[in-house]
Formats: structure tokens, sequence, C-alpha cells
């Protein structure tokens, strides 16, 4: 997909053209996440962000380690503390 132009309106205002929220599944009232990479500004939707980051965590994890069994530990433990 080539790239579309657009202007920022005022206070900082973009519009989304139709084709790239269509493609992208964005929907009115959707909360997106806006971040720079690569010199390039991204957006994207909470949810594909939070499956992003998942999937990031997944890979360095490799199953090495229960992330939810050492919540719950340092849980456990905080609360035997008090």
């Amino acid at each position: 997909m080539l790239g579309v132009r657009a202007k920022i309106g005022a206070g900082g205002r973009v519009i989304i053209p139709f084709s790239i929220r269509e493609r992208m599944h964005f929907s009115v009232g959707d909360e997106i996440v806006l971040y720079v990479k690569d010199e390039g500004l991204c957006i994207t939707t909470v949810e594909q962000a939070l499956h992003q980051l998942q999937q990031k965590v997944k890979a360095r994890n490799k199953g090495k380690v229960s992330l939810v069994n050492e919540l719950l530990a340092t849980r456990h433990n905080e609360a035997a503390d008090e």
C-alpha cells in the first residue's frame, strides 16, 4: 500500500483516510496508540498493541518461566509480609 498524504489540522488533528481505517479495522470511538518507530509514526489499536507486546514477551521468555506463577508468588510473599 502506498502512503497517503494528510495534513495536520487545528489542535494537531489528523484525519485517517477511510481506506486505512478499513484496513486497520479502526472504528469510530476506538482508542488508539501512537508511537514513533524508525523515525516514522505508527498508529495501532490498544488491542493490537497489547497483542504485539504479548508476542514480544512470549518470544523472549520461550517458556522458561511462568510469568503468571512469578506474579502470584510475588503477591503471596508481599501479602505474607503485611
